[in-house]
């Protein structure tokens, strides 16, 4: 998986579906990504487990990078600082975070 686009993100998957949260890297203001579900999750023989493992984790990861673009454009990118914020931490005048606009 790449890496998130915010600092802090937290996966809340389940065997049923896919959910990820990103969080504002200045004031941690909570994103949370679509509910994705697990298309191929009619393995239940127990001799299709491992298999049902594998596509699990290749449509996790999947989701994941689909939720990880979703919020690039949610979050907007401080050309100074790098840091990824919600519009709340974002100048828009300035096109900089607020936290750099400071300085």
């Amino acid at each position: 998986m790449s890496t998130p686009v915010t600092k802090r993100a937290t996966d809340h998957s389940t065997l049923a579906s896919f959910s990820f949260c990103f969080y504002c890297d200045k004031c941690g203001k909570e994103w949370k990504s679509q509910l994705f579900p697990f298309e191929s999750g009619g393995f239940t023989a127990i001799e299709h487990e491992e298999a049902r493992k594998i596509i699990w984790a290749q449509e996790h990861k999947n989701a994941f990078e689909k939720a990880n673009l979703d919020a690039r454009l949610y979050f907007n990118s401080c050309p100074k600082c790098g840091k990824r914020v919600c519009d709340d931490c974002f100048n828009f005048e300035e096109s900089e975070c607020n936290e750099c606009n400071k300085n």
